[in-house]
């Protein structure tokens, strides 16, 4: 049974998410603020994240969070569930998390973006060792010679794709829909961008370019 951290100021709301995840038969941590969702992240694993982005602590605290979850090594998925439909607040959550559902929204949509950021751990090891570089797979975790590397959201997703499927030659194409979803039409240097960032965090050996064909972590 999932778990699921679901900070929610709104007592109305934070209750009907809570009954109807809990429905749906997912094991659901309902937090009031910041504090007490640190101290639920901190008492157990967490499959995946269910974040406002409004809480007590101020009107952009879960963005904040979130940054704070990923820089102490929590890579657990984050859904931002909020008011704020401004494109700058779209992007920003999807830098921060893996996905972005305003408010008003239907409860089964909810469910079912719980479930497809669930599904992307399935059939997988719990655990990638390529030299001093280990990736936590369930607790969605990287550690670098023991000591823990802090990734965005987005980094993490491509260091895990690359990982879990090493030797694996990606196009940019291929990274870009795994990654960003079918049909992302940004910036084309985008994956460029971020194999460049996780080389410096983790290593310039790590991922190898084949040169006009794509990115691998070689056997």
């Amino acid at each position: 049974m999932a778990r699921l951290l679901l900070p929610e100021d709104d007592p109305v709301l934070g209750q009907a998410v809570a009954e109807a995840l809990a429905h749906h038969g997912f094991q659901v941590r309902w937090a009031k603020g910041e504090e007490e969702a640190w101290g639920l992240v901190l008492a157990e694993p967490l499959d995946a994240l269910i974040l406002d982005v409004r809480l007590p602590e101020g009107e952009e605290a879960g963005f904040r969070f979130a940054r704070e979850l990923r820089q102490a090594g929590v890579q657990s998925p984050i859904l931002f569930l909020t008011a704020k439909d401004a494109l700058e607040d779209r992007l920003l959550g999807l830098e921060v998390g893996e996905d972005y559902l305003t408010k008003p929204f239907h409860l089964p949509e909810l469910v079912a973006r719980v479930r497809a950021l669930l599904r992307r751990g399935e059939v997988r090891p719990t655990r990638v060792e390529v030299r001093d570089i280990v990736l936590e797979v369930e607790g969605r975790r990287v550690r670098k010679g023991g000591a823990p590397v802090a990734l965005t959201a987005k980094e993490y997703q491509v260091l895990e794709l690359l990982l879990l499927n090493r030797g694996r030659l990606f196009t940019k194409e291929e990274i870009l829909e795994r990654v960003w979803g079918p049909g992302y039409e940004g910036e084309s240097n985008l994956v460029e961008v971020y194999v460049k960032n996780l080389r410096r965090k983790l290593g310039d050996d790590l991922i190898e370019t084949v040169r006009g064909l794509g990115y691998r972590v070689p056997e």
